[in-house]
């Protein structure tokens, strides 16, 4: 005998008296396995109380009152489902999860659409203001950089001098 028959003549003791084999067959168990003898002692002494119980009558609406607890029940069950367990069941379907997921990649296209337009428009209005400059596109204004390219390799001391120059 296993340790599932054991359980099956525990829950067969429950119901009802257990037969002269079935007895014979708990007791070699008990005999080889000591340590359940407690758990029976106290199966069976719990069976013998509850067999002296009377029987009490059950009321004759009984199954219907039944009935009606279960189904308030499954109701608030049903009321207190949360919105993160309806928005999971929601996107649990794969036509949901296909739209959410179209709608992103337009909007993220929409988006780097409009941030291109942008930079392309920022460029223009750049280019725009170096074209209308018209001191630039005179040849003139470039004569002299090689002369302001110089000042800028000028030695420091040589600053000085022409302070000490123009101060006199």
């Amino acid at each position: 005998m296993n340790e599932s028959e054991y359980q099956a003549l525990i829950e067969a003791s429950w119901r009802r008296s257990l037969t002269d084999d079935e007895q014979a067959r708990l007791d070699a168990w008990l005999r080889t396995h000591p340590e359940a003898h407690n758990e029976w002692e106290s199966e069976s002494a719990l069976n013998r109380l509850l067999d002296q119980l009377p029987d009490v009558p059950v009321a004759s609406n009984f199954t219907a009152r039944v009935l009606r607890a279960v189904e308030r029940e499954s109701a608030v069950v049903a009321r207190n489902e949360s919105v993160f367990d309806r928005v999971k069941q929601w996107f649990s379907r794969p036509a949901p999860r296909v739209a959410w997921a179209l709608l992103i990649a337009g909007l993220l296209g929409f988006g780097y659409h409009q941030h291109q337009t942008n930079v392309r428009g920022e460029m223009a209005k750049g280019l725009s203001v170096l074209a209308n400059v018209a001191a630039l596109s005179d040849p003139a204004v470039l004569q002299d950089f090689e002369a302001i390219r110089r000042l800028a390799q000028s030695a420091p001391g040589d600053d000085e001098e022409l302070y000490a120059l123009l101060q006199k």
